[in-house]
């Protein structure tokens, strides 16, 4: 079993170098999908990373054909970032969550964080995109997963910020909750904003 250990070290080192991207666009929805346990999430996205790294190097004609996908799907993407946007700012206003949010009744479970984190890997992200990119140059299997197994890994410290602060501020109580709330949505309106920014406007700019 053959292991391209210079490329699996450049995926880690994205993957570390990309910390602070994960940290901004990606761990409030890791707060609200994972709780506050976010163990079973971050496993699912482990294993889920390390089977869209195996795809990646059994097949590049099958990742290009799924890059094309997921670029049909940026008008929605977008539109789903504009509500995220606003739904961030009226946590950070409110303080609290939304009554039509509130009327889902919604708990985050064990086994649904698990399954949530195994589907992170189809998240439209250009970083993971790249990643994804680097383990299909690995030539084997075991190796494109070793890669982007160690992507996921490198770049788990900014999923986990989020929800380890949420847990730790709503043992303080009402005032501790209302206040995770107002950080949960600061980081989500920065994360939408940035996606938009990078997304939207850089096409915009392009077009004109």
């Amino acid at each position: 079993m053959a292991f391209d250990v210079a490329l699996i070290a450049s995926a880690t080192l994205m993957g570390l170098a990309g910390t602070p991207h994960c940290a901004a666009m990606c761990s409030a929805p890791c707060a609200l999908a994972a709780g506050p346990r976010p163990a079973k999430l971050l496993a699912g996205r482990v294993l889920g990373y390390g089977a869209g790294g195996a795809v990646a190097a059994a097949s590049a004609e099958a990742l290009a054909r799924a890059s094309q996908s997921v670029a049909l799907l940026q008008p929605a993407w977008a539109l789903l970032q504009a509500a995220l946007l606003l739904l961030g700012l009226t946590l950070l206003a409110r303080g609290r969550v939304p009554a039509w949010l509130g009327a889902v009744n919604w708990r985050p479970k064990p086994r649904h964080a698990f399954a949530t984190g195994l589907a992170w890997v189809v998240m439209p992200c250009g970083l993971l995109h790249a990643a994804l990119l680097l383990a299909g140059l690995s030539g084997s299997v075991p190796g494109g997963a070793a890669a982007m197994a160690g992507f996921a890994l490198a770049s788990t410290p900014g999923l986990v910020i989020a929800p380890l602060w949420r847990a730790r501020l709503l043992r303080r109580g009402e005032r501790g909750e209302v206040l995770a709330l107002r950080l949960a949505g600061l980081a989500l309106a920065i994360g939408a904003a940035w996606g938009l920014g990078h997304g939207v406007w850089e096409r915009i700019l392009l077009a004109c």
